[in-house]
């Protein structure tokens, strides 16, 4: 066994022990998908191993970026943790659609599987008498991500609280630009009745049912022959 071969198989051994160590409390039911990622060819997992190793930083993040929602005094981190997470869901689902150039799809394209469960969830709209347009969620959180990352600001919750009733919505807002004039910046208003929480899991099923589509077309290729 040469050098690179004695590492590959060295990252099969560790994706193994962190699914046990890790994974397996977040996806309880998926051991079978574990034992189909380990069959999988090297330059295949490496993709699946790389994608859970995004989660692995992005979840670090935000748990940490929740915790300071609930010191003393809170900060507002919640636009930080949704930019977090977008920018997770991006990365991610370009193993599904390496070609996409466009952002906002790859992001639409990584929720579409929980898409029902996210709507009327997350809503989100503009009533200027010049300018209305109605939002669907997944381009909510990519506008809300965009104004963070382009114009700072992250001032303001979007999650419900976990102590309100679960049929209210909590209010905030966000700017974005057109794609007419990318100077023009229109303030939209956004509403969620999601916790974090409820939010969170929603985005960890997107993420493995992206991970099973992509399992579903790379399967059939020629299959690891490391001894693990």
């Amino acid at each position: 066994m040469d050098e690179e071969q004695k590492w590959q198989n060295e990252q099969y051994i560790f994706f193994k022990q962190e699914w046990i160590s890790k994974w397996s409390d977040l996806f309880p039911q998926k051991d079978d998908l574990k034992e189909e990622i380990l069959k999988l060819q090297y330059d295949n997992f490496y993709c699946v191993n790389n994608a859970f190793g995004k989660l692995d930083k992005a979840l670090s993040i935000c748990d940490f970026l929740y915790q300071l929602t609930k010191s003393k005094p809170p900060q507002d981190t919640e636009k930080i943790i949704i930019t977090t997470l977008v920018s997770c869901a991006e990365a991610v689902y370009r193993i599904n659609k390496p070609d996409e150039l466009v952002n906002e799809n790859l992001v639409k394209g990584f929720f579409n599987p929980v898409k029902e469960q996210l709507n009327y969830k997350i809503r989100g709209h503009v009533g200027e008498m010049l300018y209305q347009k109605v939002f669907e969620p997944a381009e909510i959180l990519y506008l809300v991500r965009n104004d963070y990352i382009h114009n700072g600001n992250f001032t303001g919750r979007f999650f419900r609280r976990p102590t309100s009733k679960t049929y209210f919505y909590n209010s905030g807002c966000f700017y974005f630009s057109t794609k007419e004039s990318k100077t023009n910046f229109i303030l939209a208003n956004s509403e969620c009745s999601l916790t974090y929480k409820d939010f969170l899991n929603i985005f960890l099923e997107a993420f493995i049912k992206n991970i099973e589509k992509y399992l579903a077309k790379k399967a059939k290729t020629s299959p690891c022959n490391i001894q693990l």
